[in-house]
Order: structure tokens, then C-alpha cells, then sequence
């Protein structure tokens, strides 16, 4: 057994050592086979904390130290833990109430047959299985530069900013933008990634339309197949949720279309409903949910994205759904955004947080970035939202998320996700790195106290990969014979100090191998924003020869 821990500083020595360990050993040929084989060494990752929300489910844990037969939880709930990893997957968790070397040591020699075995003691270093995020939308990032929202309202987004983008979407552009967007996400621990991709109801203009609906599911595609062995892609194939009931036949040609596209699910963009009778939102749901249950798809929407309080979609959604189920159909429902759950009465919110949960494989997704960005902005106006003069000065007075807390007391499965990154409805965001997300969650949402830090740590992992259907609710990312897949912070040892820093020092390990690559360099998309912004005039940007 070799410990590689080494007295360089804290951070530093524990990526060298986590390199070496996790290096793949070349055994000699044996007497029957010429050709050497490559195995991954067995590990003991000693003395690492834990969040008690992705814990396996078989470790039984307490608030106190008056049992010590149970592993204890800290105040920010994290519990101390070994991590045993053989042939790139989890060999099994066990808990230490101390951080000093244990009798479970000696189980490396008895399991590791070749005495092979490392041990690297991470100190406590806080350890998070990879992140999944599931709700993004990577045919619009990227593109603020040459799109900026100057209003950063809904209806500046929606009505002008995007359709005058268009016109760049080249295959080209949308492959590039797509790229960057997943190098980040791999750079940043995300092992899945979900994105909405649009139906472009571009009028009458149907050759722009197909055009732009080639050129988006091509360049998915693209990257899909580029990055498959580094991260899990699936897309939203999205339509304006009228349509599914005015146009039939250009909604079952869209489902076709979907069906066909690796990783896809149906979606619906669920606009300001307020004006629109609760039976006729009711068709149009039904007749989404029939084609999803005739083509055995899962569904995700957008839905009550405003600040309007007479707004609540999710009424006649669990009308419909539960039409739906009791008519067999049983796919994943994922509702984004749900904002204006958030302005009802109490009695309505209680309502849908019990009915929500009754209904079934249902998740909500809270998109904190984008939701504190656009709701309650000055500029707001019909029919998106409440109007809100853009005149004068106006700080704003709601938080624009949903009911995190409440939707989890009554049983619904939360989640929250990167939502747009840099483009013409959020001009910053997260960079596609699921730390700030949970961090900004816990902050607006007061999760921290809710009852902890640690009890949240599920909603960037494992209730995502739940929502996208790539995990089962009694499983943990961490379980015996899960891939190794996951976020060591060398630069945090508490929950407090990981969500203090960026923490770009954080150790990726896929595989139960360090994985090494780059952020890339925003300058790398410069000639596609140089093309628009020459186009306005700007006689600072030119493109490129």
C-alpha cells in the first residue's frame, strides 16, 4: 500500500498525488498472451467530506455523537468519508468520524490481489459527484457580443434580439458556439448536459425556418458524436405549445423530426396564460401530452416565466397530466422556470406543490441566473408580464424563482440549472459551471438553512439525472460499481469555503482518472461576433481576413 500524500503545499500535493495515483498501470504479458494489458490501479481516496444529499443510499447517518456506530453530520451537512475506487468505478463508500488514518486501511490490501493499492489522504477536501445540468440552450449562447439585450427585458428578447440573430446561424456558428459551450461544461465536472433547441416559427418565412431548424439539430448532432465519451447530450425539441393543438399536422411532423434525433424529448414554450381561458390551455396540453404518449417521449416546458400573478399554467397542467396518466402515459415531466408559482396565494401554492407531487415523475427546475435577470425588471409589458415602467430608476423587489423549499416539503423533485449563458437573454451567467449554479441557488432560495448546505447538493446531480431519466431515485451517483465520476475541491474543506471561491483548482476525475483540459479562450469566438457588430457600422470591428 503507498501513500503519494507529499508536503508540498495543501492544494498543489493533492493534485500531484491524485495524478500519480490514479495513473494507468501496463502489466507484463503473461504466459499466455504476448500483449501487455493496462488496468487502473486500486485507490483509496481517504478523508473526504462528503455532502449528505448524495451519500449512498445504504449509509446511515446522525446529527450528534452520542451513536457512534452511525457516521455523524457536520452543521453544513457534510460527513467524512473513504472513497474506494477499482477499474474506474466506485469500489464502496465508508464513513470516518475522524480524519486521521483508520483500521480501514488495511481492507486495500485485502481486496487489491497485486498489493497495488494507493492511498491519497484528501484532508477533508469537499467531494461532489459529477454535475448534470438540464436546462440550457446552446443554439443562443455566446452571442451577447453581437446581440446585446439593452433593455435585458423578456420582450427585447424575445420579439427582437433573437430574430435579427438568425441570420448568423450558420452551421459553422452554431457548431462552434456549441463547442465552447460543452468544453466548458466538461471543464467545469458536468458529466450531462440537457438543451432546449428551438421549432423557429419564423412566419412565412418556411425556408428560413427550415433553414435554421437544419442548421441547429446538425450542429447538436455534431457535438453530440464529438463529445459522446465525455458527456451525456440530450435535447429539447421545442414548439410553441398552441400549436400542437392548431396545427396538428405540423405538430406530428415535429415529433417525427424529434424522434429521430438521439437524446430528444418534446417540449413547449407556455407563454403568459393569464389571457387565455384555462379550458383552451387545457387542448393544448392534452393534445402535447397525446403525441408524446403516441411516440413514448418524455416532456420538458417552459412554463409561468413571468411576474404576473394571475398567471399560473401549472393549474391546467396537472388537469391535463393527470388526464394523461390515468390514460397510461408515465414519461418524465420536467417543468422549467415555474416563476410565477412564487406570486400565488397560499392556498394555490400548496395546491400545486400536492398535486405536482401526486402526478408522478415530475421535476421543477429553477434557473436562478437567468429568473433573477429578467423577472421584476423595469421594461416588462404585455403580454410576457405585469407592465413596469422603464422610465425611472427601479430596484427590483422579487427574486423571480420558484418554490424550491415548498416543492420539496411536499415531495416534487427540484433541481436547478445554467439556463442561458452570454447571449440576448442573460448577458453573463454561469459559464456553464454547475458550482456557481448550486451556489447562487443556495443564496437566493436560503437553502443553506434549509436544513443545511449538504442537503441541497442533489439538486445540481442527482435529481437532474433523474429528470433526464439517466438515474433512479434510490440510486447515488456513488454507489458500488457506479462509474468514478467526480469533483474533488482541494480549496474547500467546508461548505463555506467552497461556495466562497470559484474554485478553479477543482479536480475533475472521470473514470477514476484525472481529466485534463482546458477552458477555452472567449477570444476564440471573436470572428463570429466581428462579423454582426461590422455590420452595424462599428468601425472597431472588422472581420476577420
Amino acid at each position: 500500500m503507498n501513500d503519494t500524500t507529499t508536503k508540498l503545499p495543501r492544494v498543489a500535493a493533492l493534485r500531484q498525488a491524485l495524478k500519480e495515483a490514479t495513473k494507468p498501470v501496463s502489466l507484463s504479458p503473461s504466459t499466455s498472451s504476448s500483449e501487455s494489458t493496462t488496468v487502473h490501479p486500486f485507490l483509496l481516496l481517504k478523508n473526504v467530506s462528503i455532502p449528505i444529499a448524495v451519500l449512498p443510499k445504504n449509509i446511515n447517518v446522525i446529527k450528534s455523537k452520542e451513536d457512534n456506530s452511525q457516521s455523524l453530520v457536520s452543521e453544513e451537512g457534510l460527513v467524512l468519508c473513504h472513497v474506494w475506487i477499482r477499474n474506474g468505478k466506485i469500489h464502496k463508500v465508508t464513513t470516518t468520524t475522524s480524519s486521521s488514518s483508520t483500521d480501514d486501511d488495511q481492507d486495500v490490501v485485502e481486496v487489491d490481489d497485486n498489493d497495488n493499492a494507493k492511498v491519497v489522504d484528501c484532508q477533508r477536501s469537499l467531494l461532489m459527484p459529477c454535475f448534470v445540468d438540464c436546462h440550457t440552450h446552446l443554439d443562443k449562447t455566446w452571442t451577447v457580443s453581437r446581440t446585446r439585450n439593452k433593455s435585458g427585458t423578456m420582450d427585447e428578447a424575445w420579439l427582437h434580439k433573437e430574430p435579427s440573430d438568425w441570420k448568423h446561424w450558420t452551421l459553422d456558428d452554431l457548431t462552434r458556439r456549441m463547442r465552447f459551450a460543452v468544453q466548458c461544461a466538461i471543464y467545469y465536472g458536468t458529466k450531462a448536459l440537457r438543451t432546449h433547441l428551438d421549432g423557429y416559427n419564423c412566419g412565412e418565412d418556411h425556408a428560413l425556418e427550415e433553414q435554421l431548424r437544419n442548421n441547429v439539430y446538425n450542429a447538436y448532432t455534431a457535438i453530440k458524436e464529438a463529445y459522446q465519451d465525455q458527456i451525456t447530450l440530450q435535447v429539447v425539441a421545442n414548439l410553441y405549445l398552441p400549436l400542437y393543438y392548431s396545427h396538428p399536422d405540423l405538430a406530428r411532423a415535429h415529433c417525427s423530426r424529434a424522434k429521430q434525433v438521439p437524446g430528444a424529448v418534446l417540449g413547449a414554450y407556455i407563454g403568459n396564460t393569464t389571457q387565455t381561458p384555462e379550458d383552451d390551455t387545457c387542448q393544448h396540453l392534452d393534445a402535447m401530452l397525446d403525441l408524446a404518449a403516441e411516440f413514448d417521449m418524455d416532456i420538458d416546458l417552459h412554463i409561468d416565466e413571468s411576474n404576473d400573478p394571475h398567471c399560473c399554467a401549472l393549474r391546467p397542467l396537472c388537469r391535463s397530466l393527470l388526464k394523461a396518466r390515468q390514460k397510461g402515459y408515465q414519461g418524465n415531466v420536467v417543468l422549467g422556470h415555474c416563476c410565477a408559482l412564487s406570486l400565488q396565494d397560499d392556498d394555490t401554492k400548496t395546491f400545486i406543490c400536492t398535486q405536482l407531487a401526486q402526478l408522478g415523475n415530475v421535476y421543477v427546475v429553477a434557473n436562478p441566473f437567468t429568473n433573477l435577470s429578467l423577472q421584476d425588471r423595469r421594461g416588462t409589458k404585455p403580454p410576457l408580464g405585469v407592465e413596469i415602467p422603464a422610465e425611472n430608476p427601479r430596484t427590483p423587489q422579487w427574486r423571480g424563482v420558484t418554490l424550491l423549499q415548498e416543492l420539496r416539503q411536499a415531495g416534487v423533485m427540484v433541481a436547478s440549472a445554467s439556463d442561458n449563458v452570454r447571449d440576448f437573454w442573460l448577458s453573463a451567467g454561469s459559464d456553464y459551471d454547475m458550482l456557481s449554479v448550486w451556489s447562487t441557488t443556495q443564496a437566493v432560495c436560503h437553502l443553506d438553512t434549509a436544513p443545511n448546505e449538504g442537503s441541497w447538493a442533489d439538486i445540481v446531480t442527482i435529481c437532474p439525472a433523474m429528470a433526464m431519466g439517466l438515474m433512479k431515485n434510490s440510486e447515488s451517483p456513488l454507489d458500488g460499481e457506479q462509474t468514478a465520476d467526480f469533483v474533488l475541491f482541494p480549496g474547500a474543506r467546508y461548505a463555506s469555503e467552497l461556495f466562497s471561491r470559484p474554485h478553479i483548482d477543482r479536480i475533475v476525475i472521470r473514470k477514476g482518472i484525472i481529466l485534463e483540459s482546458q477552458l477555452p479562450d472567449y477570444a476564440e469566438l471573436d470572428d463570429l461576433m466581428e462579423v454582426a457588430n461590422a455590420e452595424k457600422g462599428n468601425p472597431n470591428k472588422k472581420p476577420k481576413a
